[in-house]
């Protein structure tokens, strides 16, 4: 089976992939299992896309969600910040101030929810701009709606927009908004 690959918008928010066996295995290769050399496949399978959102939504600050100390320390990377440094894209950061369970191992939303609550912690000057916040993977939307309250409270950005890898099929089919 060949796999079309298209850029993908539900709303403010974009993506690449469905998320399934497959890109979940590669993902979790590249992150877990210390396969840096993933973020040049992904970055050559996405970055034309986005250059393409971050030029059409006139985007001024490209935010990758951050990891936690504890999980930088243990991993030795960030994925997002690894593939935009690949494809050459300046990003602003915001510091995750909480070391949260890894998402993966909670599959109820509410769980999600109370695990990310209050992780994240920032002083961007995002008023009056056009943010892209960017993760891996989407499911629940919990990460990137938590993200995107301590963006607000920063100012008032004029828009904010999600970029995600792939996304689970619950994140399209309940439009998730951020």
């Amino acid at each position: 089976m060949e796999r079309k690959i298209s850029l993908r918008n539900a709303g403010n928010f974009y993506y690449i992939f469905d998320y399934d066996r497959d890109i979940k295995r590669l993902i979790g290769f590249f992150k877990l299992q210390n396969r840096r050399y993933i973020s040049q496949i992904l970055g050559d399978l996405t970055g034309k896309y986005l250059r393409e959102i971050i030029k059409f939504e006139k985007i001024d600050i490209v935010l990758p969600v951050p990891i936690s100390i504890k999980r930088k320390r243990e991993r030795g990377f960030n994925q997002v910040e690894d593939i935009l440094e690949y494809l050459d894209i300046p990003y602003e950061s915001v510091k995750r101030v909480k070391n949260t369970r890894p998402m993966h191992q909670l599959l109820d939303e509410e769980l999600r929810k109370e695990n990310i609550k209050n992780s994240f912690e920032g002083s961007l000057k995002v008023r009056g701009k056009r943010i892209l916040v960017i993760d891996d993977i989407v499911t629940t939307g919990s990460t990137v709606r938590e993200l995107t309250k301590i963006l607000k409270s920063c100012g008032e950005p004029k828009k904010i927009l999600v970029f995600s890898l792939a996304a689970a099929k619950t994140a399209v089919n309940n439009k998730v908004s951020f």
